[in-house]
C-alpha cells in the first residue's frame, strides 16, 4: 500500500513537478491547522468519555503509543491529495470534457426528470442550509476524521483494509476513472457545452439565500481553470463523485462498528448522495457509478484484512488507559 501511494505521488510530480510542488505547499498550512485541531477535539472527545479522571494523561498516552504508526499514514495522505489535485487539473489537458450530455441525458432517463429539479422540489430552502453545510464542512470533517482515525487505530487488520480500500478509491475513483469519464457537472454544463440545459438549475441555486457557497467555489474553480493555475481544492470532475465515494467508503467501514454506526454511516453517505445532486456538483450517476466501484473495492480487499491479526476490540495502546477509537468521526 505504501508503494502504491508513493508511486501515486511521484506519477503526479513527474507529470508536472511545478504544479505538484505548488499544491504540495498550498495544503501544507491547512494540513498543519487542520490535522491538530481535528486531532486534538477527537482526543479530547475520547479522553472525557473514556478516561474522565485523567484526560490529559489519556491523550500524552495515546500520542506516546501511536505516533510512530500514525504519522506514516499522515505523511502518505499528505501527499496523495497533491497528486490527486494535481491529476485533478490535469484532467481535460489529457481528455477534455465530453461526457457532459450523454450523463445528462442517462440521468434523464433513468429518473425521468432531471434530478436536481426533483431534489429541489423535496426540500425547502429553510432545509437546504442542513444540505449545503454538511455537503461541504461535514463531509470534509468526516473524510479527514476517519483517516485520522484508522492513522490511531490498533487493529492491523481492518486498518490495514481500509487504507487499501482509501488509496485504492482515490486512484480509480479520483484519478483514473475521473479522466476517462472527463465531464464538468451540471453547474458548469451549459458554460462548456453552450446552451442553457441547466439554466433551471443554476436559477434555483441564485434564488437560494443558503448557496452562496456553491456559487463562490464554483467561480472560484473556473477562474483557476481559466488561468491555468493549480489551486488548493481545484480542478473540475464530475464523474464518478469523489464526496460520494468517499461516504460509501466511510459507511462500509463504520459498519463494522455495529448497527447504529452502521445507519449512521449510511444515512451520511444518502445525505452525500442526494447534495451532491440538490448543490448541482453532480449528476445523480455520479454517484451511483461511485457507490459500485467502492463496493467492490470494500469486498475485493477483504483478504488484505484476512492475512493480518485481528483485534476485535480496536484498541488504542496497550496500557490501561488504552480505549476504543480516539479521533472523532
Amino acid at each position: 500500500m505504501t508503494a502504491l501511494c508513493l508511486i501515486y505521488a511521484v506519477t503526479a510530480f513527474c507529470l508536472r513537478p511545478d504544479r505538484y510542488l505548488h499544491l504540495a505547499l498550498s495544503y501544507a498550512e491547512p494540513f498543519a491547522f487542520f490535522l491538530p485541531a481535528l486531532l486534538a477535539a477527537g482526543l479530547g472527545v475520547a479522553a472525557l468519555a473514556f478516561a474522565r479522571h485523567t484526560p490529559t494523561r489519556f491523550i500524552f498516552d495515546t500520542l506516546g503509543q501511536r505516533w510512530l504508526t500514525a504519522a506514516p499514514v499522515i505523511l502518505l495522505f499528505f501527499l496523495g491529495i497533491s497528486a490527486f489535485t494535481t491529476l485533478k487539473v490535469a484532467i481535460p489537458d489529457i481528455v477534455p470534457f465530453y461526457a457532459d450530455r450523454a450523463l445528462a441525458e442517462l440521468d434523464f432517463r433513468l429518473h425521468g426528470t432531471d434530478p436536481w429539479a426533483w431534489a429541489h422540489s423535496v426540500v425547502s430552502e429553510p432545509v437546504s442550509v442542513v444540505i449545503f453545510a454538511g455537503y461541504g464542512y461535514g463531509w470534509l470533517v468526516q473524510w479527514f476524521g476517519t483517516v485520522l482515525f484508522v492513522a490511531f487505530w490498533n487493529d492491523p487488520a481492518r486498518r490495514l483494509r481500509y487504507l487499501w480500500a482509501f488509496a485504492l478509491t482515490t486512484i480509480l475513483c479520483g484519478t483514473v476513472l475521473a479522466t476517462l469519464l472527463s465531464s464538468t457537472g451540471p453547474i458548469f454544463h451549459d458554460q462548456f457545452y453552450g446552451g442553457d440545459r441547466f439554466a433551471g438549475l443554476r436559477t434555483a441555486l441564485a434564488r437560494n439565500g443558503y448557496g452562496a457557497s456553491v456559487h463562490v467555489y464554483a467561480d472560484y474553480l473556473l477562474a483557476a481553470y481559466q488561468s491555468g493555475r493549480p489551486e488548493l481544492g481545484g480542478g473540475i470532475s464530475a464523474m464518478p463523485s469523489m464526496h460520494v465515494a468517499i461516504a460509501t467508503l466511510n459507511a462500509f467501514f463504520l459498519a463494522g462498528f455495529g448497527r447504529r454506526w452502521a445507519i449512521a454511516g449510511w444515512s451520511f453517505a444518502a445525505f452525500i448522495l442526494f447534495g451532491s445532486v440538490y448543490t448541482g456538483w453532480h449528476y445523480a450517476v455520479d454517484g451511483y457509478l461511485s457507490i459500485l466501484v467502492v463496493s467492490l473495492l470494500w469486498y475485493g480487499t477483504l483478504p488484505l484484512a484476512a492475512s493480518q491479526p485481528r483485534n476485535h476490540r480496536g484498541r488504542i495502546g496497550g496500557s490501561g488507559s488504552s480505549v476504543i477509537a480516539t479521533v472523532s468521526v
